[in-house]
């Protein structure tokens, strides 16, 4: 309760903690524009595809989405409303995924030979009565998600601070949500804060971590820190125009507090995920860019445990019905437009 008074308080005092003085002043080449000019929107276009179905660092199971790879789009704007010392900034981000292979959880649940009461689906029936190998006991689905997210960012020199809220309707938290919290729907609601700092010295890191608070479909916290490094891979192209190509390096893991209950039978709380993200952003133009990629995900011990307790793989005797695989390697492609 403390560490969760503590983060609230974290939400609502950003404001207060941006009017930190800077030690060094810059001027924003927008500051002459009046509030309201197009000059000031930016954006941009993305659409994708990657071998394997992932969310907060899982990566999903050959058996839960009946397959493994998943298409994706998803369109960026951007409101700069910065003034001279300071900026500040509002985003808006509308993204959909989609699962290539099929949406139904282990393709069904069906009893198996390890004699599954009658009891497991219809509460209250007598004891001693199974069903038979083979009867369907459960057609979970996981559906397309589609996300929805807006932000209100702070940039300083060195450092800034994103806050706001994300609607997630189906994917992986609306399986969480449907199906480990019988809450009905596949929805979740959350806010979050997303500090990031790159040292003076080193300009081509950064370190942050996204902590969000659950309030709708599933209660508590997720914890996102990650470091990232940016590389020119061309150095004598001027990064980020018409023929320079990056090489990105992300170190991150996930962790939950509060939000995997034991009634459930699903995640333990604590780590659920870790990768390693390596991806080369390749500028064919200055405003169009190909970004191959590929990622290293292991389980930590929450997705660990999930595995272990799955309750698909008990009531199936079916060992391949767990959630997520316990390493992963997820190559994508995406091609990305900005204005």
């Amino acid at each position: 309760m403390k560490v969760r008074n503590l983060l609230l308080a974290a939400l609502f005092a950003a404001p207060a903690i941006a009017d930190t003085p800077a030690t060094a002043i810059t001027v924003d080449p927008l500051a002459n524009e009046p509030a309201l000019s197009a000059k000031r929107l930016s954006g941009s276009l993305t659409v994708g595809y990657e071998t394997n179905y992932t969310g907060r660092g899982y990566v999903l199971s050959h058996s839960v989405a009946q397959g493994d790879s998943v298409l994706y789009a998803a369109a960026k704007f951007n409101y700069d409303i910065g003034k001279r010392s300071k900026l500040w900034s509002l985003g808006h981000t509308i993204a959909y995924h989609v699962p290539t292979s099929g949406h139904t959880l282990y393709g069904g649940i069906k009893a198996g030979a390890n004699r599954v009461p009658l009891s497991a689906v219809r509460p209250g029936a007598p004891a001693g009565v199974y069903l038979p190998e083979g009867t369907v006991l459960k057609r979970p689905n996981i559906e397309n998600q589609f996300t929805l997210i807006t932000e209100a960012k702070y940039t300083r020199e060195n450092w800034n601070v994103a806050f706001g809220h994300s609607f997630v309707h189906g994917g992986l938290l609306g399986v969480m949500a449907k199906h480990y919290r019988n809450q009905g729907a596949s929805v979740v609601n959350e806010v979050f804060i997303a500090p990031e700092w790159t040292p003076r010295s080193m300009p081509w890191l950064s370190a942050g971590v996204k902590t969000s608070l659950s309030f709708q479909g599933i209660q508590g916290w997720w914890f996102e820190p990650y470091i990232t490094g940016k590389f020119p891979l061309n150095p004598n192209v001027k990064p980020a125009t018409e023929g320079s190509v990056l090489g990105v390096v992300t170190l991150a893991m996930s962790a939950t507090a509060d939000y995997f209950a034991d009634p459930y039978n699903a995640c333990g709380n604590g780590s659920q995920a870790f990768w390693i993200k390596l991806s080369t952003p390749w500028f064919v133009k200055d405003n169009f860019i190909l970004t191959p990629s590929v990622s290293f995900n292991w389980l930590g011990k929450g997705g660990i445990d999930a595995n272990r307790r799955s309750h698909a793989k008990h009531l199936s005797g079916n060992p391949n019905n767990i959630p997520f695989k316990n390493f992963g390697v997820v190559f994508g492609i995406s091609a990305t437009y900005t204005f």
